[in-house]
């Protein structure tokens, strides 16, 4: 009897090491995709964004959160010092802040505890000379979140730049090549004279769906024209775009 016991968790165990290595290869498969869209883009690569949003529904501690915080850190390859900390800890606000830039890469993250029942977090990180990287912090930020029962909603963005006005049939080409890339639908287009925005549904993006006009979307593709800098700019975005642009 011990023996079988035995045998039945280490088999529910190999499933969950299975379903978990799937869901990491299955989220890298995605954003190596989006990665490979840009660049056949051929625009200037800009930035990537990544922003985080989760929810607590129980009584988290104060001690829980830092180290919650500093896990995150740690997993990026960063040090509890290599970020600025300020805590409010009182009867009306319950608030954890950290915020740095380390070389080109700004990150923050703000921890608050509404309630007994209710807490939040917020991660924001910014990187503007490589986008190679973006497929591991993603990783790590869904994986973090996960472990301590965070259902986290993550909004991925690469934003890149054409060094002059494109003309609007450009455009169009540009964005029907990356509908095709994404093997995705186009639900909407918001266009006006100097800005495109198309939301749609990719079946190589799963599991980060949103529900707009009564439709599935999880790939948001904007293009605008600065006149101050005479430039193009475009932004890839899952499942939205969450970027003042």
């Amino acid at each position: 009897m011990k023996l079988i016991k035995m045998i039945c968790i280490f088999l529910i165990l190999m499933m969950m090491g299975i379903l978990i290595s799937f869901a990491d290869t299955k989220s890298k498969n995605e954003y190596n995709e989006l990665i490979r869209t840009f660049i056949n883009t051929e625009a200037k690569f800009n930035f990537y964004n990544i922003k985080a949003n989760g929810s607590i529904n129980y009584n988290i501690s104060k001690e829980e959160m830092v180290d919650m915080c500093t896990e995150i850190l740690n997993n990026l390859g960063l040090e509890e010092s290599d970020l600025a900390w300020e805590e409010i800890w009182n009867k009306d606000e319950k608030q954890i802040h950290l915020s740095g830039k380390i070389e080109d890469e700004s990150i923050s993250i703000i921890f608050i505890k509404k309630n007994d029942e209710e807490a939040h977090i917020m991660v924001d990180i910014l990187q503007n000379k490589v986008y190679k990287n973006i497929v591991g912090v993603y990783t790590v930020l869904e994986n973090t979140l996960e472990k301590f029962a965070i259902n986290a909603d993550i909004n991925t963005c690469i934003s890149g730049e054409y060094s002059e006005k494109l003309h609007l049939s450009k455009c169009d080409d540009i964005l029907t090549k990356i509908l095709y890339n994404m093997n995705a639908q186009e639900v909407d287009r918001i266009q006006e004279e100097n800005f495109i925005s198309v939301t749609a549904d990719s079946k190589i993006l799963q599991g980060n769906d949103l529900e707009y006009l009564g439709n599935n979307i999880n790939l948001n593709i904007g293009m605008r024209y600065s006149e101050d800098e005479d430039k193009t700019l475009i932004y890839i975005a899952t499942p939205i775009i969450k970027l003042d642009y």
